[in-house]
C-alpha cells in the first residue's frame, strides 16, 4: 500500500516543482546573493503568489478558480520573472547560476522530497481526518474547491463567506486543482508538505546566515548549520519530557537513579500533549496555557493558520536578510517596503497573530540595519517612514480578503495570572542557554567597538532572539481577550506568541553553533540541549501513530468503519452535485463528528460547529437563531412552519442519517414528503432529499 500512495506523493511534489520553477527568476532576483541562491523558496513565492492573484481576481469577479486559470496565472509569474531579470541586467547571471548551482538545486530538491515522503508515510499510520480542528480545516479546503469566485463560502454559515484566516487553507485548495488528487488524500499531503516546507525553507535560512558570515566558503560548515536548524525547528521539541522523566524516575524510586531500567519505565507514562499543556495543568491551576511547537503540529496534523504560516514567515525574514544584505539602503527602499508590506498581507491572511510579531522583526532589523550605515536620527527617521509606508501598502494588500472580514479579538487585558519561573525555564530555558553565551558576545562587541563592527546577520540573529524573548514575556503582562472562559484566558494569546518564538528561537540555533564552533564548552552545551529537544519526536510519533499498521492516505476510512451509509452519501454529493447548493443537516458541538457532510463535500450548510461560529460570527446571537431554525425543520409538523426558513436559506437539499437522528429525536422524515421532495439518494437509514 505505500508504494501504490508513492504515485500521490510524487504528483504532489510535481505540483510544488511547477509552482516552484514559475516563481525561479522571481526568486534570483531576491536571492542572488545567497548561496544556494535561494532555490528552495521559490516553491513558496510561487505558492503565494498564485493563491493571491487567485484571491484578487476572484474576489473581483474577474477571473474563476479553475485549473486553466490557474495555468495562465502560473505562466504569468514565470514571465514576470523573466522580464525583472532582463530590466535589471540580471538574465544571463540567473541563466549562468542554472548550470553553476545545479547541484545545489537538486541537493535542496532531495531534501525536500525525502522529507515530504517520510511524514507523508508516518501520517498513512493515522490518515484519518477526524479529531480536533480537522473538520473545520478539511471542510475549508473543500468549500474553496467548489468555489467559482472568492471569497469562499463558510460551509457551515450557508450564504456567509468565511470569517476565518483562510489563504493557507486556499494555498492548499490550488494545489489540489493542479494536481487532480482526491481532497481526501491532498489534506495528508498537505500535512506532510508543510513538514517538508518547513525543513527545507529553514536550512536554506540557517544555511545562508552561515554563510555570510564566513571569510571563506565551507560548504560543511553551512550545511550542518542549515540542517543543525532544520531538525530543531521541525523536529525538535523541549525540556518537558527530561523534567517529566525525572521526576518519574525520583517518584519511582525516591531518586534520580540513572539507568536503562528506570528511563524506560519513567517514559512508559510519558504522554507527549504535556509537553503543550504544561502551565496550568501541572500543578492544576485556574491558568491553563498552551504552548504548541512545529512538530506537535505536524504529529497532531491540524491544517490550521499557525502551521501553515511557517513557510510563509520564513520566507518573509529570507526576504528581508536579502535586500539588506545586498546593498546599504541610505533613502526609502521601494522594493523592502513593497515585498515587505505584500509578504506581511500574507502573513495576516494566513495567521494574523504573525503579522504582528513579524512587523515587530521588521521594525527592529530595518532601525539597526540602516544605523550601519546612518547617523541615528536619519536611522530613525528612515524606520519610520518605511514603516508608514509599509503599513498603508499592506493595508491595500489584504483588502481582497478583509473586505468580507470583521476581526474577532474583543479587547486588550492585563495578565492576573504568571508563569512560574521553572515552568518557563522548562519550555525555554533550553534556548535561552543557546542564546545566551551569543547574546554576551555581541554586547561585548558593541560596547568595545560600536555597531559597525558587528556584521548584518549578527544583527539579524539579534533580532531574532530579542523577538522571541519578547513574545515569551508579553503573554506574562497581557493578553488579547476572546470567548474562552476565565480558566483559559491566556491560552490563545500564548499559543499565538511563543510559538513564533519557538520558530525563531530554532532558526538562530545552528547559526549560533558554527559561531562558536571553535568553543568546546558552548558547543556541547548546545549539542546536550539540542539532543534533550528531539527526544521528544520519539514519544510523539510514536504514541499518535503507533507505526505498526499502514492505512494509506485517504482520510476518510473513519467514516467507512462508523458512517458507512454517510460515506456513500457522501460520495455520491461530490461526484452528482456541482456548485454550492445549500444542505441541511443537524447542527452540533464543536470537535465532535457533527457537521461531516458539508466538511467532506464543501457544501454549505444552515448551521455546523457551534462554538466555532460563535468565535467566528462575534457572538452567540447568530448561530443561536440558525440553532432553532434548523431543528425546527427536522422536527417541523406543518408545511406552513418549515417553508419560511428552507426558502429563508435557500436550502435545496435535506440530509437525514444517524446523527440526525441522534440529535433530534422528534425528526419528522415525513414533512418532506409533503412538501414534494424526491430522495435522490438511499443507504440503509441516510437519505437525501432534493427540495422543489
Amino acid at each position: 500500500m505505500i508504494f501504490a500512495d508513492f504515485r500521490f506523493i510524487t504528483l504532489w511534489w510535481a505540483t510544488y516543482l511547477i509552482i516552484g520553477l514559475s516563481a525561479l527568476p522571481l526568486t534570483f532576483y531576491f536571492f542572488n546573493k545567497f548561496w544556494d541562491k535561494g532555490y528552495i523558496f521559490s516553491k513558496t513565492i510561487g505558492l503565494v503568489l498564485v493563491t493571491f492573484l487567485t484571491l484578487t481576481l476572484g474576489i473581483f469577479k474577474l477571473v474563476p478558480f479553475t485549473t486553466i486559470s490557474i495555468a495562465v496565472i502560473v505562466l504569468g509569474i514565470f514571465g514576470f520573472g523573466l522580464w525583472l531579470l532582463k530590466s535589471n541586467s540580471l538574465l544571463l547571471p540567473f541563466k549562468k547560476s542554472l548550470k553553476t548551482h545545479i547541484r545545489v538545486f537538486i541537493f535542496e530538491e532531495v531534501i525536500f522530497f525525502l522529507v515530504l515522503t517520510v511524514w507523508s508515510i508516518v501520517r498513512g499510520y493515522a490518515p484519518d481526518i477526524e479529531g480536533l480542528e480537522k473538520f473545520m480545516d478539511w471542510g475549508f479546503v473543500n468549500s474553496a474547491l467548489r468555489s467559482k469566485f472568492m471569497p469562499p463560502i463558510d460551509m457551515w454559515f450557508a450564504s456567509e463567506p468565511i470569517n476565518y484566516y483562510y489563504f493557507g487553507h486556499l494555498e492548499t485548495a490550488v494545489l489540489a486543482k493542479i494536481s487532480g488528487i482526491d481532497s481526501a488524500i491532498i489534506y495528508n499531503l498537505a500535512i506532510a508538505s508543510a513538514c517538508a516546507v518547513t525543513f527545507s525553507h529553514t536550512f536554506s535560512l540557517a544555511s545562508n546566515l552561515v554563510s555570510f558570515t564566513l571569510k571563506k566558503v565551507n560548504l560543511r560548515l553551512i550545511i550542518l548549520g542549515g540542517i543543525f536548524s532544520a531538525l530543531v525547528l521541525s523536529f525538535g521539541g523541549n525540556l518537558h519530557p527530561l523534567y517529566k522523566i525525572g521526576s518519574n524516575i525520583i517518584k519511582n524510586e525516591g531518586r534520580l537513579t540513572i539507568s536503562k531500567e528506570t528511563i524506560s519505565k519513567a517514559s512508559e507514562s510519558y504522554w507527549y500533549p504535556d509537553a503543550t499543556r504544561f502551565i496550568g495543568f501541572d500543578p492544576d491551576t485556574q491558568d491553563k496555557t498552551i504552548h504548541e511547537f512545529p512538530l506537535y503540529s505536524f504529529v497532531v496534523a491540524d491544517l490550521h493558520g499557525h502551521m501553515n504560516d511557517i513557510p510563509n514567515v520564513l520566507l518573509f525574514m529570507a526576504v528581508l536578510l536579502a535586500i539588506f544584505i545586498a546593498a546599504p539602503i541610505k533613502n526609502i527602499s521601494w522594493l523592502l517596503i513593497l515585498s515587505s508590506s505584500f509578504l506581511l498581507s500574507v502573513v495576516f491572511m494566513t495567521n494574523a497573530w504573525d503579522f504582528a510579531v513579524y512587523g515587530m522583526v521588521f521594525g527592529i532589523f530595518s532601525f539597526f540595519a540602516f544605523l550601519k550605515q546612518n547617523t541615528f536620527l536619519r536611522s530613525l527617521w528612515l524606520t519610520v517612514v518605511h514603516g508608514l509606508l509599509t503599513i498603508v501598502l499592506w493595508y491595500i494588500f489584504t483588502l481582497p480578503f478583509s473586505i468580507n472580514f470583521t476581526p474577532m479579538a474583543e479587547g486588550l487585558k492585563l495578565a492576573d495570572a504568571h508563569t512560574p519561573f521553572y515552568q518557563l525555564f522548562i519550555l525555554y530555558g533550553g534556548f535561552w542557554l543557546i542564546v545566551f553565551p551569543f547574546i554576551l558576545d555581541i554586547i561585548y562587541r558593541l560596547f568595545a567597538k560600536k555597531i559597525k563592527s558587528v556584521n548584518m546577520v549578527d544583527i539579524f540573529v539579534l533580532v531574532l532572539i530579542v523577538t522571541a524573548t519578547i513574545l515569551v514575556i508579553v503573554p506574562e503582562i497581557g493578553y488579547v481577550k476572546d470567548i474562552y472562559i476565565y480558566e483559559h484566558r491566556r491560552a490563545n494569546t500564548m499559543f499565538k506568541l511563543v510559538y513564533q518564538a519557538f520558530i525563531l528561537y530554532s532558526l538562530v540555533s545552528g547559526y549560533v553553533l558554527i559561531y562558536f564552533r571553535k568553543n568546546i564548552l558552548v558547543k556541547l552545551v548546545i549539542l546536550l540541549v539540542v539532543a534533550s529537544h528531539l527526544t521528544y519526536p520519539f514519544f510523539a510519533i510514536k504514541s499518535y501513530y503507533g507505526l505498526k499498521t499502514y492505512h494509506g492516505m485517504w482520510g476518510l476510512k473513519f467514516l467507512q468503519t462508523s458512517y458507512k451509509d454517510n460515506l456513500e452519501a457522501i460520495k455520491w454529493l461530490n461526484k452528482n452535485i456541482d456548485g454550492q447548493p445549500v444542505i441541511l443537516e443537524a447542527v452540533g458541538d464543536s470537535y465532535t463528528t457533527f457537521g461531516q457532510i458539508s466538511m467532506a463535500t464543501g457544501l454549505p450548510t444552515v448551521q455546523g460547529w457551534v462554538v466555532h461560529e460563535w468565535l467566528w460570527r462575534g457572538g452567540y446571537d447568530l448561530p443561536a437563531a440558525r440553532q432553532t431554525d434548523v431543528q425546527n425543520i427536522y422536527e417541523a409538523t406543518e408545511i406552513d412552519v418549515v417553508q419560511p426558513i428552507l426558502q429563508k436559506y435557500s436550502i435545496e437539499y435535506v440530509f437525514v442519517g444517524d446523527k440526525e437522528r441522534e440529535k433530534y429525536p422528534m425528526l419528522n422524515e415525513k414533512i418532506f414528503v409533503d412538501l414534494g421532495a424526491k430522495i435522490v439518494f438511499e443507504s440503509g437509514l441516510t437519505r437525501i432529499y432534493k427540495l422543489n
